[in-house]
């Protein structure tokens, strides 16, 4: 009988290429429906009243803040091996997985920015009120969150994957405020998209609650694709686009509903 060799990676077999390609499109997608219906449909609860006084930070978002930040320690032990995944030659050599990363991160940034004010100038120009205000409501989100964020990597001063791919634990503080190759944790293209997402999400949740459990999903999978792209890029760890995505998420619930108390 012949002795089985494992296969060399320049020879890596089409199934198994598929069904890796396929495992990423199926961990990524679930999760972000699993945010965007969990986020949407609480959200559509308010769409008949929203009380002025009600908290703009409340006990759910401290949860999602503490959950996320609490994975992306626990991800620090796999951050290293995530990595490795995403940098398989037939996922990094699939010219569609290739441009599906592309578009997505080109959703966090610079489309996250764009597409809000696209939508708040449209709104203007064509009386369209509601699509104004969530255009409004998705920036503003976009900008706090990411300034939150830009703070975060500059303190933390982590490397970057390409800069210490053998080192996930590559903290130092006050690293990032002058090096870029130091400012990737936590991930500001995941802050964004989340932010957008959840954002556009919260408000359109306030006036229809059927189409928020459709465009919640949605906006999550750009999303969570956005978040996947960065570390398929080797510009972040796992856990660098967890915790941004926590943060973006918060931040664009509490944009709205600071909204809510100053129409």
């Amino acid at each position: 009988r012949r002795s089985y060799r494992p296969t060399p990676a320049r020879h890596f077999p089409p199934y198994l290429m598929m069904h890796s390609i396929r495992r990423l499109a199926r961990t990524w997608v679930g999760v972000a429906i699993a945010i965007g219906m969990a986020v949407s449909t609480p959200g559509a609860a308010a769409a008949q009243a929203v009380p002025r006084d009600s908290a703009i930070f409340r006990g759910s978002d401290a949860t999602l803040l503490g959950v996320t930040t609490a994975g992306a320690v626990l991800l620090f032990q796999r951050d290293q091996a995530i990595t490795e995944w995403f940098r398989q030659p037939a996922l990094q050599n699939n010219a569609l997985l290739k441009n599906t990363m592309t578009g997505a991160r080109l959703f966090g940034d610079p489309g996250s920015l764009a597409i809000s004010a696209a939508m708040w100038a449209g709104g203007r120009m064509f009386h369209d009120p509601n699509t104004a205000r969530d255009g409004q409501m998705a920036f503003e989100a976009v900008a706090v969150s990411s300034a939150i964020t830009i703070a975060l990597k500059a303190a933390a001063g982590r490397a970057r994957p390409y800069a210490d791919s053998t080192n996930a634990h590559n903290f130092a503080f006050g690293r990032g405020i002058s090096d870029g190759a130091y400012q990737s944790f936590p991930s500001g293209h995941a802050t964004a998209a989340f932010a957008f997402a959840s954002a556009i999400t919260a408000s359109v949740a306030r006036r229809s609650s059927r189409d928020a459990r459709i465009l919640g999903p949605l906006l999550y999978t750009a999303a969570a694709l956005t978040a996947a792209s960065r570390v398929y890029d080797h510009k972040h760890w796992a856990s660098d686009v967890l915790l941004g995505a926590g943060i973006g998420t918060v931040g664009g619930l509490m944009t709205v509903r600071w909204h809510d108390r100053h129409p």
